[in-house]
Formats: C-alpha cells, structure tokens, sequence
C-alpha cells in the first residue's frame, strides 16, 4: 500500500513473493536487489543468526555510493545486540533504525490497533543516538524524514509508538517479554494439562504454555544469550520461588506448634453423627 517491496531470502520463495506483488531476489543476488532502488532495507532474521545475515550483506552496501546507501532497519526481540552489529559493521553513510514490533503473527493477526512497536533512530546522518553532540554527517533532513515516513506506515495502523533506547528496551523486555518466555516454558515442562475442573486462572495459565510453546526454542535462547539482563530475571525468578517456598515452610511451622493443631487440646470429637462428645 505505501512502497514497492524486494525480497531476498537464502530459500526459494519466488513463489510466494510473486503471489504478494513483490520482487524476488536470491541472498546471492543482493546486489541486484539494492541496484533496484532499494531505499530502506529491513533486516528479518533470527536473534541467533542476525551477525552472520550482516556480514553477507556487507559488501554489497559497501560497494554503494554513499548518497545510495538504505536505511538499515531491525525488527530483533532484543535491541542493544544488533544495534552494536549494525553500528560496528555498516557503511557510515547507512542510517540506522533499531525497532521492535511487540506483536506476531497471533497477537497481530487482526490488527496491529494498541500494539506497541518500540523504536530507537540509531544513527541518523552519522549522528548515533547514544553519543549525543555529534553534528550530521549528512543530509540530516532527509534521513530523519525517512525515518519518520517507515515509521508512520506502523503508525498509521495504529501501533502505539513507543520511543526507547536500545538499553533501556532490553531491561524492561527481561522483565516482559523474556520473564513470560521464561514462566511458559518452566510450566510446560511439568507437563500441565486441562481438567474437567478448570478456573479461568488455570486456562490462562494453559495459554501461556501453548503461546509460548509455539515458538521456537532458538527464539528463547536468542532472548536469553543476546540480552545481558535475562541472566538476572532467572536469578530473581529461582529466588522468589525459593522465598515463596520458605514462606509456605515457616506458616506450617507456625501452624502445627499453634495451640489445637496436630493434637487433642482445644477439638471437640464426636462419634458418628450422634452427636456424643468423646472427649474434649
């Protein structure tokens, strides 16, 4: 609806390409697919995979005119990782936007109205957003208006556009985004299932197995290699069970040494439905 879109893809998807009214271009031909006039070149790949992608692109980027140069867009799960990649390995021409659509193909099926899309404007004209005080390099004015015009097809579907560092995004997704990964997988593997019994906890408790069930695993170590923070929301996440646990201990304790409990004092037994006290 707002561009004219190349793919490129190690596998064959010619097909599926054509069926979307896109051009197809094999990884081995990527200098054919910038030579059509790319303008802004969105980087879908694994967390897992996403250094080695880089590296096969470079010496096509580099072999453009600096006036030719993408803007580079990535749409990993974790941030501050990819980000240092693309700042360490590009062209110094190519602008940088660092983003995260929080939604997938189930939560965005419908509509992309209300779903967060996270976003950095890495470097823009040579300015990086985490060295603040550098002058532009470039055409400042029409890398940031660029930018704003890829950013404005998510909002314009109604994405909530949330402005973040790349730092800041991974702390706050290990305590989202990994912390669900995470709590999904743990109960999935005691092998949880529906009972004729359910409460609407329990259901939400099964879905969150099946959502995160259906990723893949190399999703979920991708989320926990390539972001430093998730180390320490396991850490917190053994700690509160433990604390949880010890909490349990402590009120049995407390409750079996508690006057009437565990023994005669303080009950009243009574034989059958008589009503006869036995003793008191």
């Amino acid at each position: 609806k707002t561009a004219s879109v190349v793919a490129v893809s190690r596998s064959d998807y010619s097909k599926e390409a054509a069926a979307l009214g896109a051009e197809y271009y094999s990884l081995d031909d990527f200098s054919s697919a910038l030579s059509s006039g790319v303008d802004v070149l969105v980087i879908s790949t694994s967390i897992l995979s996403f250094s080695s992608t880089v590296q096969k692109l470079l010496p096509a980027l580099r072999s453009l005119p600096p006036t030719d140069c993408p803007l580079v867009v990535d749409v990993c799960s974790v941030k501050s990782h990819p980000s240092r990649v693309l700042l360490s390995s590009l062209p110094p021409s190519c602008d940088i936007l660092s983003t995260h659509p929080m939604f997938g193909p189930d939560s965005g099926k419908h509509s992309w109205s209300g779903l967060n899309f996270v976003y950095e404007k890495t470097r823009l004209a040579g300015v990086v957003a985490s060295l603040p005080g550098r002058k532009p390099s470039g055409d400042h004015a029409y890398s940031v208006d660029r930018a704003e015009r890829f950013l404005s097809i998510w909002e314009e579907a109604g994405c909530n556009m949330v402005p973040m560092s790349c730092d800041d995004h991974d702390r706050a997704a290990a305590n989202s985004q990994f912390v669900t990964h995470l709590v999904g997988r743990v109960l999935g593997r005691q092998g949880l299932k529906p009972t004729p019994i359910d409460t609407k906890g329990f259901e939400s408790v099964l879905q969150l197995i099946g959502s995160t069930g259906s990723d893949s695993f190399d999703l979920f170590y991708g989320l926990y290699k390539y972001n430093a923070n998730s180390h320490d929301t396991i850490l917190k996440l053994k700690q509160a069970l433990l604390e949880v646990e010890t909490q349990l201990r402590e009120k049995e304790r407390v409750d079996v040494n508690a006057p009437g409990f565990g023994g005669d004092a303080g009950l009243l037994w009574f034989e059958g439905g008589g009503g006869k006290r036995l003793r008191e």
